[in-house]
């Protein structure tokens, strides 16, 4: 039995060999064993309502001519997904940061399903940790936190439905399927002319040719009500704070290590294209949108309301609903060749990929374990070298970097600007 792959996630198929379409995370948690991490992964999600709520955990992908399907892989078996990390030797954070990178340099089995666990039991401080990648073919992040509640603690209603703080179009609100249809054919031929037209950036971070050697990184955990706290005064979002950083962490890296300045950066943000109160499903249902940040503004409070005011732009326009519709049909219309040639083409014009995931506000467990931190990096495509993906969890807001070694030879030289933007968020 098999099923083709929806073109929302079909999109997600184009692989190269510098840019895998890959989410990669690391969890560490208390002492955990690999038979008691198996067992609860097969109960929790693999059998969950009957084994149909996430079977793309089980699925394969095949292709028939030119078409990929859905096929449940005859030969699963669990050992084959959640095993013991090559590597021996890792037992600080920059050991399991140097492995996360090698492994997200590399593609995943397509013989599989395109899932792994690479599990190290003994880390640092009487822990265990977990180098977690999946194929985005199979769900985006947001679908993917409902996987993650499932995995670590009895799923609720509230885990069902997509997260407050997940970034919505105004055509996402209810009761807009009417808006949808008149706004699309509209708004469509403007809106794709505009992003032929965008003049792509150029400088150390986006313009030379990606090596495909990823390197990862993290911050030091902020405490959210810090952010908050920001946004109230500004009278802004907690994303608008946190993409404000965005573009003064670009533009510090800029300045600092390549005496660049620049006066905007433009990011593809994911936008959710869900609408509200829809049962969350495993697929990709968001739209990578291109948005302009402002840049070079050392004053931190000024950038929060240029940014906010951009943010605000986006959310009163068609843009995400119109750019999800654009990609689903360059997919159906064009031969896969020409469509992965467009969409690479206007991906380019960004020099990162920024996500922002709204994660459980509380304590979570693994197998009765406390989950001490959780941290992840989303994909790029074409020619961009830069992912950056911020996590709110527990109460604190982290910030992980991936980048190509050829743009940045040391993620952390990155991390510490972002470090440098929590601190004048502490200062406001």
């Amino acid at each position: 039995m098999h099923h083709r792959v929806a073109g929302n996630d079909a999109i997600w198929l184009q692989d190269t060999a510098t840019n895998p379409m890959v989410i990669n995370a690391i969890i560490t948690t208390d002492r955990l064993d690999l038979q008691t991490l198996r067992d609860t992964f097969r109960v929790r999600v693999l059998e969950a309502e009957g084994g149909q709520r996430y079977a793309r955990f089980r699925h394969r992908v095949v292709w028939h001519g030119s078409s990929p399907h859905w096929e449940e892989d005859p030969d699963f078996d669990i050992s084959r997904h959640i095993f013991a990390a090559s590597d021996p030797g890792i037992h600080t954070a920059e050991e399991l940061q140097r492995f996360a990178g090698a492994e997200a340099s590399r593609p995943l089995p397509d013989d599989r399903p395109r899932w792994q666990f690479h599990f190290v039991e003994e880390f640092e401080a009487g822990g265990s940790a977990l180098v977690v990648r999946i194929h985005h073919s199979i769900a985006d992040g947001i679908a993917l936190m409902a996987v993650i509640f499932a995995f670590m603690e009895e799923m609720t209603a509230e885990h069902l439905a997509v997260p407050r703080g997940a970034i919505r179009p105004a055509a996402g609100a209810p009761g807009s399927g009417l808006l949808r249809m008149i706004l699309v054919p509209l708004a469509a031929p403007g809106i794709l002319i505009r992003r032929l037209l965008w003049v792509p950036d150029r400088h150390a971070l986006h313009g030379p040719a990606v090596s495909g050697r990823k390197l990862v990184g993290w911050t030091a955990p902020l405490d959210l009500e810090v952010v908050k706290a920001a946004k109230n005064r500004l009278h802004a979002t907690v994303n608008d704070v946190l993409m404000a950083c965005v573009s003064g962490a670009i533009s510090r890296y800029l300045a600092r290590h390549a005496n660049q300045t620049i006066r905007r950066v433009h990011v593809s943000m994911p936008v959710n294209v869900r609408r509200f109160n829809e049962p969350l499903a495993m697929e990709n249902k968001f739209a990578a949108v291109p948005l302009e940040l402002p840049a070079g503004i050392p004053d931190l409070a000024t950038r929060v309301t240029r940014v906010k005011q951009r943010m605000d732009e986006l959310k009163r326009s068609a843009a995400p609903i119109v750019v999800y519709a654009i990609q689903r049909a360059l997919l159906a219309a064009l031969p896969e060749a020409v469509s992965r040639w467009l969409i690479d083409f206007l991906a380019n014009k960004c020099t990162a990929v920024v996500t922002n995931v709204p994660g459980p506000q509380r304590d979570l467990t693994l197998a009765g374990r406390r989950v001490r931190n959780m941290m992840f990096w989303v994909p790029q495509r074409a020619n961009i070298g830069l992912g950056i993906s911020v996590l709110s969890f527990a109460g604190k807001v982290q910030v992980g970097v991936i980048v190509d070694a050829r743009l940045i030879p040391d993620a952390r030289d990155l991390t510490r600007a972002f470090e440098e933007e929590f601190e004048a968020l502490r200062a406001l």
